[in-house]
């Protein structure tokens, strides 16, 4: 019961790791979706409370994000398509055009850029971010420093 609770809790912190780490397409969105929730499952006996559920789940997800997306790789190639409305729903907070504009962006960074930025989009602080990624909170401020730059010269060389 509870770690049915705490899985309608985090549904969209899922689905956003999902949109964020496949190609978009639904039936990728789903499988890693299934993925997370396996090993989210697997790891609830584990968890003892000690941090945030929140900040748990999110290590959860992007961890087997990560290591999905390496066994992807591995087996092919995919091209990203645009972003499937009907998965979006409730994640999109305004229909900002700049938005795909930053996302298309981001598809474009090395995964552990993606998640401290994935982290930070989603408004974890400094801290929290550090406690997922397993780093300090200096360290968290100065790689999403770095990261924003980074973003900044990729948009410049895009308009150019």
């Amino acid at each position: 019961m509870e770690f049915e609770q705490m899985l309608r809790r985090s549904r969209c912190i899922l689905y956003k790791v999902c949109l964020a780490f496949t190609d978009r397409q639904a039936d990728n969105v789903d499988d890693l979706y299934q993925e997370i929730v396996c090993n989210l499952w697997r790891g609830w006996p584990k968890f003892r409370g000690e941090s945030d559920p929140t900040t748990w789940v999110y290590r959860i997800a992007l961890n087997t994000a990560g290591m999905e997306l390496r066994k992807r790789k591995r087996r092919e190639r995919y091209e990203l398509v645009p972003l499937d409305e009907r998965l979006l729903g409730t994640l999109r907070e305004d229909d900002d055009p700049r938005r795909e504009t930053l996302y298309n962006l981001i598809d474009q960074l090395p995964d552990d850029e993606k998640k401290l930025l994935f982290l930070h989009l989603d408004h974890l602080t400094n801290a929290q971010i550090a406690e997922v990624a397993g780093t300090t909170e200096a360290a968290v401020k100065q790689h999403l420093y770095r990261i924003r730059q980074k973003l900044i010269q990729m948009h410049r060389q895009e308009d150019e």
